[in-house]
């Protein structure tokens, strides 16, 4: 499952199993995933939440932060009810604005 569909991630994301591999976290993290991982992340229900928002994270870091699909998302997930998402959406804002001022650490 190197190049999981959406169906077979949401399937893991309500299952809470461990990581199927390693480094799912970086296979998720892909612009490809990016309004799947917004979706997971910002259910609040949804018992690997955590998770999707890191990888969300981790997408951010590993990406082209110019990326139209990735600014478009980011500025339509600042205004989000959901806290995580919204604050997501804050910070890439700022890197996009900022960019010597990312911190892949961060």
């Amino acid at each position: 499952m190197v190049n999981p569909t959406p169906a077979e991630i949401r399937g893991w994301g309500h299952s809470g199993a461990f990581e199927p591999m390693q480094d799912w976290d970086l296979i998720l993290a892909d612009l490809d995933n990016l309004d799947l991982l917004l979706e997971l992340a910002g259910d609040q229900a949804r018992p690997l939440r955590k998770y999707f928002l890191d990888s969300l994270y981790c997408l951010v870091g590993h990406s082209d932060r110019t990326d139209s699909r990735l600014l478009r998302a980011a500025e339509a997930a600042w205004t989000a009810s959901d806290a995580w998402i919204a604050t997501w959406g804050r910070r890439v804002c700022r890197v996009a604005e900022h960019p010597s001022n990312f911190e892949r650490a961060d």
